[in-house]
């Protein structure tokens, strides 16, 4: 019986060490109340989350409130009430909040309890404008854009000066044809 619970033990405290290095290393984690929905539906999401660089583990909360010692997460007690998933975001934090915003539409029951921006506490409502905002790749052209409009401007610039002085030698070559 004792070799059963230092095994159970032992296996918790894998869990937990898993779950604070998934922490650690994820720009995002949200934390999800996921009552009343079936599991059909569990799984589908997890596919979409592993193609976009995610993943969801339903944790107990007493394991996960073990894992969060150290974040911000910790002091929120309240989060670590009724059943928990965790979304793990390894690549894009956009792209698993804005999964989850799709997934939840029509699923009253379920929310979103709060969760890590790059380590910062972020409640219910900022994830919610985190899936607001665009992708990163759709973030990085428009910073291109913004970068590339002043290299193109001066470029004109540079290109009007010489254009200028070819008008301005024409005009004087028709001006001494005239006096010619």
């Amino acid at each position: 019986m004792a070799t059963l619970e230092r095994k159970s033990i032992q296996k918790k405290a894998e869990l937990v060490k898993e779950i604070k290095e998934k922490i650690e290393k994820s720009p995002v984690v949200i934390l999800l109340d996921f009552k009343g929905i079936d599991a059909n539906s569990i799984t589908d999401f997890r596919k979409q989350l592993k193609k976009n660089g995610a993943e969801m583990k339903v944790v107990k909360n007493t394991l996960l409130y073990r894992a969060c010692n150290g974040t911000q997460l910790y002091d929120k007690i309240d989060i670590f009430k009724e059943q928990t998933a965790v979304i793990f975001g390894y690549e894009d934090p956009v792209a698993p909040a804005k999964l989850l915003k799709e997934f939840l539409k029509g699923k009253e029951e379920a929310k979103v309890k709060g969760g890590l921006v790059e380590g910062v506490y972020a409640d219910p409502q900022k994830i919610e404008y985190l899936a607001s905002l665009p992708t990163k790749e759709v973030l990085v052209a428009q910073l291109l854009a913004v970068l590339q409009a002043p290299i193109t401007n001066f470029v004109r610039v540079l290109n009007a000066i010489p254009q200028k002085a070819v008008l301005v030698l024409d005009a004087i070559r028709k001006e001494k044809e005239k006096q010619s």
